[in-house]
């Protein structure tokens, strides 16, 4: 089993977020010293300096060449469109969301820019893993009196929401592999698991002693709830920290698509409303750099909004916009809002300006916090269960005063904490989990695992529709699910989940073992065809000696889970040599 610590001399994490991404790195010498010290990238916005870049990605039109990433992507597209010269090329903004959409996910997945034309998602997600990468080097080779030997001495973590399931995992895995990370210098780290690590390093609890207080990280005992609300997702996960330090999951990750971006859609549905559709969409394909103004403006207001009924949001409408409208309808901006149900909350001000009384903006975020707090709710109510005191808030959407305080309004008995610089804990979280993976000692299963397996047919127990009857007379029942691991199951690293003796193969020609992998979101799932189950993936063991017969061509397998996968590992019955094992998720 791999050390849980990293020796390597620096540790470096990609956050691949739905809205926005970044990096950030911290040398072994650094960490040993104070885990906290992380160099993050800043990003020139053009208006200012930002720790985080839009997840925005212009490729070029052979489909093959990344030209601009970020803030430039947006502000090249926008130069491109406004001379007509952008239609071959591709756009992709927020396109993470479709590996979490997509339960069947294959390397030949497909994803469409904003325009409508299509691309494979891994070849677009690995190119802007290796822009990210590339960057970071650039970023230390500057920095560094002499080259550093990259691929011996970088240690790589890179984000994924804890609700992915594995196949959304083993993707972003294989398309860091192809931007050029080595798979044995890559890890996967759980985006709340990430920021929970981060804030076990930070001051949360008032502690007095020897009539002396001081702000120390949280204590042994403690349960809290880690709400890691992104763009795209809220990903929810329950942590206690253990007598030495380390942490225990106590709940299965869990969330739903209720990120930030659901507020900007509200946003932008109302804007539809009061300039009407046709108008809009000629707004945002024929002035694109306007429509990206405005939506940059939005991003920075919307994470300032209160819920001080006195409270107004003001932004500047476009000028393009404006006359777009104008020249459409021939009508006054003051006479079609005072036509619709907005009419009391939002005013026209000069210099085309339009002002949103409060309770009006809070309805954008409405159904996002309903949902968050609905989620929320389960675990508050069963506090003999959980035990849960503290709620630790992160990610860019809980900046937004209006989802924090509608958590502390709803849970008054959680001490509710929004870290400082909370879009960032995730991303410098994963950068400490580089350095030593220890710290999760226990996790717990978020789905029941198993394989599709053909068992003696036994009358009255098993469905007439699944047996099967063989040429030599034999009568199987066949898509029985066996568990090897249990939904909710408390494991830790290095656990060995199955262990299995003897499997051969199933013709006289094969060299080769494989079994159908199987996930249900239900502990007692009976067959691999219930609606619970899905198919993850073959497991493969392969360099059988032919020269045996069939019966004797055996190979034993153990799967054991390690971090954030489950790792195969295969022996030949009768030599107890190695084999070649592996799991594809993808195919």
């Amino acid at each position: 089993m791999a050390s849980l610590k990293s020796h390597k001399l620096l540790v470096a994490a990609i956050d691949f977020g739905t809205t926005f991404s970044s990096w950030a790195y911290s040398f072994k010498y650094d960490y040993d010293k104070e885990p906290t010290k992380v160099f993050v990238k800043q990003w020139n916005s053009g208006v200012g300096i930002s720790c985080k870049a839009p997840t925005t990605a212009l490729i070029r039109p052979d489909g093959e060449t990344l030209h601009a990433f970020g803030y430039d992507a947006e502000d090249k597209y926008a130069s491109l469109a406004q001379n007509n010269e952008h239609k071959d090329w591709y756009y992709f903004r927020r396109f993470k969301m479709a590996l979490f959409k997509d339960r069947n996910l294959r390397r030949q997945t497909q994803i469409e820019d904003e325009s409508g034309k299509k691309m494979l998602a891994m070849k677009v997600i690995s190119l802007v893993i290796r822009y990210l990468k590339d960057d970071l080097q650039n970023e230390l080779t500057s920095k560094l009196a002499s080259k550093l030997p990259y691929e011996e001495e970088i240690q790589w973590v890179l984000t994924v929401p804890a609700i992915w399931n594995d196949k959304a995992r083993s993707f972003m895995r294989e398309a860091a592999i192809e931007a050029g990370i080595r798979n044995d210098r890559l890890l996967i780290a759980l985006e709340p698991e990430a920021a929970s690590i981060y804030c076990r390093h930070i001051p949360l609890e008032v502690k007095s002693s020897d009539g002396r207080t001081s702000i120390v990280p949280l204590s042994p005992g403690t349960r809290y709830i880690v709400v890691d609300a992104g763009g795209g997702t809220v990903d929810i996960t329950i942590h206690e920290v253990m007598e030495d330090g380390n942490l225990k999951e106590l709940h299965k990750a869990t969330g739903g698509a209720w990120g930030g971006q659901e507020v900007d859609e509200a946003f932008k549905q109302f804007l539809i409303k009061i300039f009407g559709g046709p108008v809009f969409q000629k707004f945002q394909m024929g002035a694109i750099e306007d429509y990206i103004g405005l939506f940059r403006d939005f991003e920075v207001k919307k994470r300032k909004s209160s819920l001080d009924v006195t409270d107004y949001l003001t932004f500047t409408l476009p000028v393009s916009l404006v006359e777009i409208f104008q020249s459409e309808t021939e009508e006054t901006l003051t006479d079609v809002i005072n036509q619709t149900p907005f009419a009391a909350n939002v005013k026209v001000l000069k210099g085309n300006k339009l002002t949103l009384d409060n309770s009006l903006v809070r309805t954008f975020f409405n159904p996002a916090v309903r949902s968050v707090l609905e989620h929320l709710q389960v675990f508050y109510d069963n506090y003999d269960k959980y035990g849960i005191s503290v709620a630790l808030l992160v990610g860019g959407f809980s900046e937004s005063p209006i989802l924090s305080c509608a958590i502390k309004d709803n849970f008054p008995s959680w001490k509710v904490f929004v870290p400082h610089d909370a879009g960032l804990v995730v991303l410098m979280g994963a950068v400490l989990y580089g350095h030593d993976q220890s710290i999760i000692a226990y996790r717990v299963a978020r789905y029941t695992y198993g394989w599709d397996s053909n068992v003696h047919f036994i009358d009255g127990k098993h469905p007439v529709e699944k047996l099967k009857v063989h040429e030599d007379g034999r009568r199987r029942c066949k898509n029985v699910f066996r568990t090897f691991l249990e939904e909710g199951s408390l494991i830790k690293h290095g656990q060995i989940v199955l262990k299995e003796n003897r499997h051969w193969p199933s013709t006289h020609e094969q060299d080769f073992v494989w079994i159908r992998i199987y996930a249900s979101t239900k502990k007692d799932a009976q067959y691999t065809t219930d609606e619970s189950c899905f198919f993850l993936g073959k497991l493969t063991v392969g360099g059988l000696d032919m020269s045996l017969p069939r019966e004797e061509r055996t190979a034993e397998f153990t799967i054991t889970h390690e971090s954030t996968n489950l790792n195969i590992r295969a022996i030949n019955a009768k030599s107890r040599q190695e084999l070649e094992a592996s799991i594809d998720l993808l195919k």
